[in-house]
């Protein structure tokens, strides 16, 4: 396929954004391990408090249960309890030592990433299940409260003053996060601008490229209200999309003889590639189908 100087321009712009979309994917994911380990740590203080000093957002996490397990029996319930006790006991001192870690630090990003790509034990994957863990425990304990069943948290040998001082040190390492991820954004939505005053570029990728700068508005607008990064548009599960292309096609097409394949033009690939999930690289998205 034969490039213009205009599509090759266009295609250098595009790879210029999507290697601040990479960027600001691994950003966004340390910052939400830090809201996970932030959850995670709150709940194992609501843990250590009486069932009846319970607070009042504790309720919030009841609501999450699933009508199976809000179904069982008192004592069915407390087995589960036993073992989720268990498991909080022996992660918790792992959680405390990533709650502990200086995430602005670029060698401690580069070695969290390279080892989540090595081993299913990483930060991401831990502390995503302590805090389902921890929140689950919360959760059926207040569905025994509502039974008039009081149950004593399990005794943890970490003092409280201790995850108060890392929840307040999260608190901080979280806002530097937000704003390295608001600075990316910035600058994404100026290169964005940039692309729209090109007037080499046909109005059909302007249309996309507004669009996009649009969604990158209200994402900021979110993280200034303090929103969760989960509520921002770029945090999209990719096997939901994968999911939906694939339905797509039908069984029933009929198997051709092979034949030299049509090239994807490049406004076709820019155009999938501006609305695919955040981690789809523009490698992938102009790829044929």
């Amino acid at each position: 396929m034969t490039t213009s100087p205009q599509n090759s321009e266009l295609q250098q712009d595009l790879s210029g954004i999507e290697e601040k979309r990479r960027v600001l994917d691994e950003i966004v994911g340390i910052a939400k391990a830090i809201e996970n380990l932030h959850a995670s740590l709150e709940s194992v203080l609501i843990l250590g408090t009486s069932p009846k000093e319970m607070p009042q957002g504790a309720l919030n996490l009841y609501k999450s249960l699933s009508d199976n397990l809000q179904s069982q029996p008192v004592n069915t319930v407390k087995e589960y309890l036993v073992n989720l006790d268990i498991i909080v006991k022996n992660q918790l001192e792992k959680v405390l030592h990533y709650s502990g870690m200086d995430f602005s630090s670029d060698e401690v990003v580069e070695t969290l990433y390279l080892a989540s790509d090595t081993t299913e034990n990483s930060l991401f994957n831990l502390v995503e299940d302590f805090k389902r863990t921890a929140q689950t425990n919360v959760s059926l304990r207040i569905l025994l409260k509502k039974r008039g069943v009081s149950l004593p948290g399990p005794s943890l040998a970490v003092p409280q003053d201790v995850i108060h001082k890392q929840l307040k040190i999260l608190d901080v390492q979280e806002q530097k996060q937000r704003t390295k991820i608001k600075a990316k954004i910035t600058e994404m939505k100026e290169d964005l601008g940039a692309m729209i005053s090109n007037p080499n570029y046909p109005d059909k990728m302007k249309e996309l490229l507004v669009a996009a700068q649009g969604n990158l508005d209200l994402d900021l607008n979110k993280l200034n209200s303090g929103a969760a990064l989960s509520q921002l548009s770029f945090v999209v599960d990719a096997e939901e999309i994968t999911g939906v292309h694939e339905s797509s096609l039908s069984d029933e097409q009929p198997t051709q003889p092979a034949e030299k394949e049509k090239e994807i033009s490049l406004a076709q690939a820019a155009n999938r590639w501006l609305n695919s999930p955040w981690d789809v690289t523009w490698k992938d998205a102009s790829k044929k189908d």
